[in-house]
């Protein structure tokens, strides 16, 4: 074990082993009444239940954290959570998520299957779509959920849960200004049609940004424009609810920033001229959702339809040498007065048109026998273009000037299935039993196109036109748990994960799966003033999806790691130090190593959380809230698919924010990444240099917002 581990390891043990002691002795406020933190109601198993009472490793973030941890985006929660990370690289959807070292395979489905008011993602790319606003809760669910959310899940869940609808009018309007000149704007009413019956909330979210990550020239390469709408209509009749929602998006950002630099030795450091460019890369995005979702309260259960529909339009034009000319790309030279092109470009598209259907009956929650059955259906289309080339005169994107060398048009189609149920038995009043078993099976195919009318299919070598796949699989889930008191249980699970396989340009990845075992414990402790929770797991996983960027076409590689084994450990604590004081944290381990002993890539060995927040009456109704994060993030090695390994550094990372409040208004500062600690997000051999994207730098700013 390396030493940052075991100091960490050590470190926080004895954090977890002395903390409970001291609050125990101020189990009471200044008044003497007892304080203890809020309870926090999840629906990680498709039902309400207390985090504490559900035997899964879960971490939850409530509208209160939300807010004071300035979550506004995927990676936001995701840095506060121990045991998994994001990696944005050339653009926003490919974005590589890792939990317990499963990971993102481009072109393929997310490790997670990310859920949003009960309606299922559709794609990788359908996670960062920008702006999380108007969220009541957050819930990262880690381990394999496929029993109940399905094929995907092979390494947990994300359940965001946004605000639903008022019966009274409500007012919100927040704006706040950082650096890069950014601009972000916000506002939300709600309230009722017909009270008690219909009810309706409309959202609004604007941003401007130059930029923080800066070319050579000084441009921002980050720049983002987004405009985001959406609305919501709650009918409530007696047993009977209906809610719907629609959602838009349009977003214009900066794409393709990576930067090329001339040596390994050089993976973590950033004293680098940074990233140098001809063509600038531009990213247009159109989000398009709409879900309708159904409950029935019977008497005897629940009966609950989700109905989602998604379209996403998505195209790329950006430099393929990421350089300024004159210079040498992956075509040759360029830029000089000899050269046949002025830089090299890619230019892509990435359309997914997605419908899903959920039907399932659940059991009321006050028996001792719980049980809940369901089906699920998904059809989506892919459409994807791969295209590179040189540009012969001028650096924008104008056909007359592009010589194509490369145009891979295809579409892909993906037809799911699913049918899953869940029984939970009370052995006795304090054993309890629980079994899952889903079964999906998934009929796929590919067609390559000669242009983007998609009239003319182009065979592969053997003559096949449309080439198709098949994945199928049960997945179990067992688990038993047991309360040795009101605050102290503990689980035990195994359970099966897996992922369907998928084409990647023509190319055929194979399906992966996983067999989990899991021991856990969750705690309440000094009358509820301290939350423990910790699991140990171990995975053994086969065919694992892997892929990387390559200097040739069809420059993304996709292989499966036919074993891999994983072992690891999470503690999380939440606890009130004073009635003014909370502390949070927690401590991720994992050991992700393929067969042979090398380590699995984009897996951190450890990763550290920490959080105080501290709340202050200034009188006359206002209250001073102050909070920061630290986040230490051990070791990882990224892959390439020329055959490097290539290992990050440890990193620490601070976030703090400062603001006074009172009932209707906030005005606060704020300072993300505060030590202006880099990474390299992706790293590999493209033929004429190492390619190495790069995390974001620090961002300073203020923001303001009222509520009424």
């Amino acid at each position: 074990m390396k030493p940052g581990t075991r100091n960490a390891i050590v470190a926080f043990t004895a954090l977890g082993t002395i903390l409970p002691a001291p609050i125990a002795s101020f189990a009471a406020d200044e008044s003497g009444e007892t304080i203890m933190l809020e309870e926090i109601v999840v629906t990680s198993r498709r039902r309400a239940e207390n985090l504490q009472s559900v035997p899964d490793s879960v971490t939850a973030f409530g509208a209160q954290t939300i807010e004071r941890a300035g979550i506004d985006d995927v990676q936001d929660f995701v840095d506060l959570t121990p045991n998994i990370t994001m990696r944005e690289t050339f653009r926003a959807g490919v974005t590589f998520i890792t939990i317990r070292g499963i990971t993102t395979g481009q072109q393929g489905w997310a490790p997670v299957t990310y859920v949003v008011d009960g309606v299922q993602a559709g794609s990788l790319d359908a996670i960062n779509q920008g702006a999380l606003t108007d969220i009541e809760r957050i819930e990262v669910l880690k381990g394999p959920q496929g029993a109940l959310y399905g094929a995907g899940a092979i390494a947990g869940a994300i359940n965001i849960v946004t605000k639903k609808p008022t019966n009274e009018m409500e007012y919100k309007a927040q704006a706040s200004y950082g650096s890069g000149n950014d601009i972000k704007l916000s506002g939300v009413v709600s309230g009722p049609i017909v009270e008690d019956r219909v009810l309706f909330r409309l959202g609004a979210y604007y941003r401007n940004t130059d930029g923080v990550i800066e070319s050579t020239d000084g441009d921002g390469l980050d720049y983002e424009e987004q405009i985001s709408l959406k609305g919501r209509l709650l009918f409530d009749f007696d047993n009977l609810t209906l809610d719907v929602r629609g959602a838009y998006s349009d977003v214009t950002a900066g794409a393709a920033a990576q930067e090329v630099v001339g040596s390994a030795s050089l993976i973590d450091d950033f004293n680098t001229p940074g990233p140098a460019r001809g063509v600038r890369g531009e990213e247009n995005r159109e989000f398009k959702e709409f879900s309708a979702k159904l409950d029935w309260d019977t008497g005897v259960g629940t009966f609950t339809s989700v109905t989602g529909y998604s379209d996403i339009e998505q195209d790329l034009f950006g430099s393929a040498s990421w350089q300024k000319g004159p210079g040498v790309g992956l075509f040759g030279p360029f830029g000089g007065d000899a050269d046949a092109f002025n830089d090299f470009f890619q230019d892509l598209a990435d359309n997914f048109e997605t419908f899903t259907q959920d039907v399932r009956f659940t059991s009321n929650a006050d028996q001792p026998v719980r049980w809940l059955v369901g089906l699920s259906y998904m059809d989506r289309k892919v459409e994807n273009l791969l295209s590179v080339g040189g540009l012969l005169q001028g650096l924008e994107k104008v056909e007359a000037d592009m010589v194509r060398l490369l145009y891979r048009p295809d579409v892909r189609n993906d037809e799911i299935w699913g049918g899953y149920g869940q029984v939970s038995v009370d052995v006795t009043d304090k054993l309890e039993l629980t079994g899952a078993l889903r079964y999906d099976t998934n009929s796929y195919d590919t067609t390559q196109y000669t242009d983007l009318t998609y009239s003319t299919p182009v065979p592969t070598p053997d003559g096949i036109v449309t080439q198709t796949a098949k994945n199928s699989r049960w997945q179990p889930k067992v688990q038993l748990s047991y309360d040795w008191s009101d605050d102290v249980m503990t689980y035990i699970t195994y359970a099966e994960g897996f992922r369907f396989g998928f084409f990647n340009t023509g190319n055929l990845t194979a399906p992966e799966n996983t067999k989990n075992f899991e021991l856990g414990f969750k705690t309440t402790l000094a009358d509820g003033r301290v939350r423990m929770n910790g699991a140990l797991f171990h995975i053994d996983y086969s065919d694992q999806q892997f892929t990387s960027v390559i200097g040739e076409a069809p420059f993304r590689l996709t292989t499966n790691v036919p074993e891999a084994n994983i072992n690891g450990g999470e503690l999380e604590i939440s606890a009130l130090l004073t009635e003014e004081l909370e502390f949070s944290g927690g401590l991720g381990i994992t050991d992700a190593k393929i067969k042979g002993g090398q380590r699995s890539a984009g897996t951190p060995d450890y990763s550290v959380n920490l959080s105080l927040t501290y709340t202050r009456e200034l009188g006359n109704g206002w209250d001073l809230i102050s909070r920061a994060d630290y986040r230490r993030q051990g070791t990882m090695v990224l892959w390439d698919g020329a055959g490097g390994v290539f290992e990050v550094g440890e990193k620490d990372f601070v976030n703090v924010r400062l603001k006074v409040r009172n009932d209707n208004w906030f005005v606060g500062v704020f300072a993300d990444n505060l030590t202006n600690e880099q990474q390299a997000n992706d790293f590999g051999f493209v033929g004429f240099g190492y390619l190495r994207a790069n995390s974001m730098p620090r961002v300073l700013g203020i923001e303001a917002g009222f509520s009424f």
